[in-house]
């Protein structure tokens, strides 16, 4: 195999809890990304997106990026990483500072971040995302990009991601043990966001759920930028883990079943041809579960999840935020009937998101048919914040190693924005 160059090619590797899927991509002679490998392998040594087995979880990417190296015919030494799990925080912070010159520059810009950012963090905590929401001038209208406006005070108000120091250490190490160097690590909501939500809808406002394995992501889009994010403790595992119980049978069933004839709507479990299934559970041992009997199961907890997701809503009063509705994406989202019953719940519109093509921006952005599906929304993310033209190199770090490095560089994402 010959060498990748960094130039040319770029890597996104989403580790979930129940699958790591690897992306390999390059550019066509149009200008287009070019997905040029995919690998993906089961997450071994991961429970609700936090690393539980190091040793495991470096098989699980090993084997991932081999796939994906050999569809490619490249090979791959540095990766943008996906983080999420039920350790990711998320806090509204706002800064004032005095204009020094009269005129807004970076060095005012620099101060207003730094004093929204002054929030006490645990010790055990790291901030992962610093992301301007808007600014002010002498108290006027919001303003996204205030650099050269003339003015007295300034004022910004920025979305703080913060995650446990451990779990992301743990994930780095895995990624640098698996023989991967981590560019970046980038919060798999934003990643998604980017992969499924349009211009239109990010700018007037939009939410999103990424229903994962471990975790399903929430957050809301308004002006272009991230306004609200949260966590939602509920996801595709918790489905599986309800049929292997209820019907005593392997989880490995449970997730077959699921996938084939899960469904949270009845009107969708009629519209089925086989009104029950005939499942081998052991040495000659054949039991009969009826379809209605899995969407009795696989119902409550969707509503369960979808709960969670509709009482933050109320208790921020986001919903004015929110005109397009709400966009549903990942592996859960696929569930029968998870879209009518969001529409149900929410009453507003809400449509399933994959990675698409978004013709108001580069021809970066064209997707190929093979990855137009929820389950890639992630990945696909990760390879757009990847080939974006970004300041990659690491000058300002060199002299440190792992987490430290990354962690610093995923704090200067900041100035990306401006």
């Amino acid at each position: 195999m010959r060498k990748k160059l960094l130039n040319k090619h770029w890597v996104g590797i989403d580790v979930g809890t129940s699958k790591i899927c690897v992306l390999i991509a390059g550019l066509d002679h149009n200008g287009n990304i070019e997905i040029l490998g995919i690998g993906q392998h089961p997450s071994v040594g991961l429970k609700k997106g936090v690393v539980v087995d190091i040793n495991s979880t470096i098989k699980s990417i090993k084997k991932a990026v081999e796939s994906a190296e050999n569809m490619a015919g490249i090979k791959v030494d540095s990766a943008v990483v996906g983080i999420s799990g039920g350790h990711i925080q998320a806090i509204n912070s706002q800064g004032v500072v005095a204009i020094k010159h009269g005129d807004v520059s970076q060095y005012d810009i620099d101060r207003v971040i730094d004093a929204a950012k002054a929030v006490a963090i645990p010790q055990d905590r790291e901030i992962l995302h610093i992301l301007p929401q808007y600014f002010k001038i002498d108290g006027q209208e919001l303003i996204k990009d205030s650099m050269g406006m003339k003015g007295i005070r300034l004022e910004a108000q920025v979305h703080i991601i913060t995650g446990s120091i451990s779990s992301a250490s743990n994930l780095i190490k895995c990624c640098e043990d698996a023989g991967i160097s981590v560019e970046d690590i980038v919060l798999e909501t934003i990643a998604s966001a980017d992969a499924t939500l349009s211009e239109d809808e990010r700018e007037l406002g939009v939410g999103m759920v990424d229903i994962g394995a471990g975790t399903s992501d929430f957050a809301i889009y308004k002006d272009g930028k991230i306004l609200h994010s949260k966590v939602v403790p509920v996801a595709g595992n918790h489905f599986t883990r309800d049929l292997a119980i209820a019907f005593r049978i392997p989880l490995e069933t449970a997730e077959f079943i699921k996938r084939k004839y899960g469904a949270v709507s009845y009107k969708n479990v009629l519209g089925l041809i086989d009104n029950a299934i005939k499942v081998d559970v052991g040495p000659d041992l054949v039991k009969q579960i009826k379809t209605t009997d899995i969407c009795d199961i696989l119902m409550p907890r969707a509503e369960e999840m979808l709960e969670f997701i509709f009482d933050e809503i109320i208790k921020f009063n986001l919903k004015r935020f929110m005109p397009f509705g709400l966009v549903l994406t990942g592996g859960g989202s696929m569930l029968s009937g998870m879209k009518e019953l969001a529409e149900n719940m929410f009453g507003m519109p809400v449509r399933i998101g994959f990675p698409q093509n978004n013709i108001k921006t580069s021809g970066l952005e064209f997707v190929p048919d093979l990855l137009k599906s929820p389950i890639y929304s992630t990945g696909y993310g990760l390879l757009l914040y990847a080939s974006k033209d970004k300041d990659l190199t690491l000058a300002k770090s060199m002299n440190e190693k792992g987490a430290s490095k990354v962690f610093k560089r995923m704090k200067s994402w900041i100035y990306d924005l401006f």
